[in-house]
């Protein structure tokens, strides 16, 4: 018998009892709960279908559950990889590292997501300037312990970031620039519409007028959008630099670049951790095995470059695609002198800085790809997975199954296998390439699939029914083309950890490097609780705006911004005094902390736009910023004689009260009309407070207004803020 796996602990009687108390809350006119009730044999009819539900879902293996989440779409998410950025440092002259050059972080393996050009540059000083001070920032960002704000805390109109380099860029050189900032995810939204805008100049030599100043300097890459997110800036220097004298950096001209606040508008003034040149994104990963496709132009003497650690430094070979869809292996020669028009057979040319290129025949020596699309592959692989790559041989039986052994591959994604037949030549292969699935429910017999169980650590293979049977032969034909380890918490690492070169030949270069900042984003694969968790959450998330709560929840969605609150007023456009039946405004108030949080055209637009994609067609969506009226409270109140000199108790209460972020509720309600006697519950809690004597509010805004009776009222759309509250008490001995 199966072991019982309580899901739900609750019995009949108890489903029952919850039944009956929930009777009074929802229907108050049952009245009769007596078991000649028919009402009451209906609880107890589907009380004893809810245990008996429960009973049979308690029994439901794994496996059944796995396939019920596929019926839905959902599947337990794999293991993510850890990203940190990659600092490099002693840079004598100008060096090009490959695309996943591997960098050691106790023991785990990071690879570069791109290649990276190192230029003999670094920061020397960062001058921050607003209209009240200049500081010097050269050591917060040089030690990263402390943040700066770019543009001060209140980053008005024509503030400026000042960066000094140690030497002269070159003329049509590219530099990328790595700003951090504290609290900003670099993971937006593509459609996020920048709140305000910068503009970047360097001092130099004006070509056309042969004059010294601030020119423009062009941005070829700005991920930052307007320093709103942490990312990198990449500038191309047109224009020769010459050296001048900043304040307060005032003991030498040096080269200096400034970026100037043009438009101001954020919601969350730039505060910068760290500036960094010569970064890279590194990726929590060890690549043992890549293809690399490219499509093939039909020419004689083709050469084929492609720049990467493995193709440096691994092994390489290279496969072309025959017509019936099968990969061919070509041989590597070491020229084609002696090669007839029909070898297939390349060559391998080294550059200076150790990429290799290979070189295809012209036809009459050596054979010439033909042209296609993607029909031809480079594989590179670590010289130390020769033997790993090799699965076995295949005995034509259906549901084989092949150990990785020490290969533990976290992603499905990140293994690809090729079933190999002996071509008409000796030692000629064919190759074909075989995909992974989850599992062989949705393959056909002539489906080329494999599944790969990461528990188990096993690949298994169809039984030519669900899933093709590899081609039976007598040496090893199943071999690894992609395998990528790595992935999981291991990855999230501490800084100043990703020190260590894999490579002695990369080592041997003298540079420098670490992570600035600490290794993020490292998940283990998830759990299928978890999973079920998820989809449960999943399902409730509205994916369509149609309800005044499907807007609040999508606008507080919006990727690449923080809402705080949203308000949604419906049958109501701005500007119209009219109802307007078609029309819905929504009322957004972003989350930082200011007094009186307003979002920027940008911000709204930014929201209208994620809006727009999930409104009803006919459906007028209009996204605006909430009016403030500050409220202020005069106030004569009675205490006890210990608390005469306690006023700021009150006025701390009533600030508690009038905000529009934060306290018991999330803020003032919108719209809701400041009632005197709100005011006096709040001062009437503050202990010692015997009794309030008089009270009167003032309001002050564009839409301020007052009742006959005192209370202030707002406009749909409207919050409240505290002004200088004025308290007076009086002892009660006094009265």
């Amino acid at each position: 018998m199966l072991p019982r796996l309580s899901l739900d602990d609750r019995t009949y009687e108890n489903i029952l009892e919850d039944a009956r108390r929930g009777i009074p809350k929802r229907m108050p006119e049952w009245t009769d709960e007596n078991a000649h009730d028919p009402g009451m044999t209906m609880l107890e009819l589907f009380a004893w279908m809810t245990e008996m539900q429960q009973f049979y879902l308690s029994r439901i293996p794994d496996a059944n559950r796995r396939k019920f989440l596929d019926l839905l779409g959902f599947a337990p998410k794999e293991a993510a990889s850890a990203r940190a950025e990659a600092s490099f440092g002693a840079i004598a002259a100008p060096v090009a590292l490959p695309r996943g050059t591997k960098l050691k972080a106790k023991g785990e393996t990071f690879e570069t997501e791109e290649q990276v050009r190192l230029v003999p540059l670094s920061i020397e000083r960062v001058v921050t300037r607003t209209e009240r001070e200049a500081s010097d920032m050269t050591a917060s960002n040089a030690q990263g312990d402390v943040s700066y704000y770019a543009f001060g805390r209140e980053a008005g109109r024509g503030s400026r970031l000042y960066i000094a380099l140690d030497r002269e860029p070159l003329l049509g050189q590219l530099v990328t620039l790595s700003v951090q900032l504290v609290n900003s995810d670099n993971l937006f939204g593509d459609r996020v519409v920048p709140s305000a805008k910068v503009s970047w100049k360097a001092y130099g030599l004006d070509e056309k007028t042969q004059q010294p100043g601030w020119l423009p300097l062009e941005t070829y890459e700005d991920a930052t959008v307007h320093l709103t997110y942490s990312g990198r800036i990449t500038f191309f220097f047109e224009s020769q630099l010459l050296p001048v004298i900043v304040h307060p950096a005032n003991d030498r001209p040096r080269y200096w670049i400034c970026c100037t606040l043009e438009e101001p508008g954020y919601e969350f003034p730039p505060r910068i951790d760290r500036l960094l040149l010569n970064t890279a994104m590194a990726e929590h990963r060890d690549t043992k095995s890549e293809t690399l496709d490219f499509n093939g132009p039909g020419l004689s003497r083709w050469r084929l470059e492609a720049d990467s650690y493995l193709g440096r430094y691994g092994d390489l070979r290279v496969q072309v695609r025959e017509e019936d869809g099968r990969w061919r292996e070509w041989r590597q020669v070491a020229g084609f002198d002696g090669a007839g028009p029909e070898d297939r057979c390349f060559t391998v040319e080294t550059r200076a800085d150790g990429a290799r290129a290979v070189r295809f025949g012209d036809g009459v020596r050596g054979l010439a790809p033909p042209a296609g699309k993607g029909n031809v592959r480079r594989i590179h692989s670590d010289k130390t997975f020769g033997g790993q790559r090799w699965l076995g041989r295949s005995n034509g039986l259906p549901n084989q199954r092949f150990e990785l052994f020490d290969l533990a591959v976290r992603r499905r994604e990140e293994l690809r296998l090729q079933v190999g037949e002996p071509g008409e030549k000796p030692g000629e292969w064919l190759w074909e390439d075989w995909l992974p699935v989850e599992s062989f429910d949705r393959s056909g017999p002539l489906d080329r699939h494999f599944v790969y169980d990461r528990e188990k650590g096993e690949i298994r293979f169809g039984n030519d029914e669900n899933g093709a049977i590899p081609s039976v032969c007598a040496e090893p034909n199943i071999c690894i083309t992609v395998c990528v380890l790595g992935g999981g918490e291991r990855g999230n690492i501490q800084p100043h950890l990703l020190t260590h070169w894999v490579l002695p030949e990369q080592r041997a270069l003298g540079l420098a490097v670490t992570n600035a900042g600490y290794g993020s984003g490292g998940e283990e694969a998830e759990s299928l609780s978890d999973c079920v968790e998820r989809l449960q959450l999943e399902l409730k998330r509205p994916f369509r705006a149609v309800t005044d709560e499907d807007y609040a929840s999508i606008a507080k969605e919006t990727p690449g911004l923080k809402v705080a609150r949203v308000h949604v007023i419906p049958a109501y456009a701005p500007g119209r005094s009219a109802p307007s039946p078609g029309a819905v405004t929504v009322v957004v108030v972003p989350d930082n902390d200011q007094k009186t949080p307003m979002p920027s055209e940008g911000y709204l637009r930014t929201i209208a736009g994620h809006l727009d994609d999930r409104r009803l067609v006919t459906t007028e969506v209009h996204v605006i910023a909430p009016e403030y009226v500050e409220v202020t409270v005069h106030a004569t109140v009675i205490v006890e004689p210990y608390f005469t000199e306690e006023n700021e108790r009150i006025v701390k209460a009533l600030a508690n009260m009038l905000r529009p972020l934060g306290g018991e509720n999330g803020g003032w309600p919108f719209g809701r009309t400041v009632h005197r006697g709100d005011v006096y519950s709040a001062i009437s809690r503050v202990n010692g407070v015997a009794y309030v004597q008089e009270l009167w509010l003032e309001a002050a805004g564009r839409y301020a207004r007052k009742s006959a009776s005192g209370d202030v009222l707002l406009p749909p759309n409207g919050l409240v803020y505290s002004g200088g509250h004025r308290v007076e008490l009086i002892s009660r001995t006094q009265v």
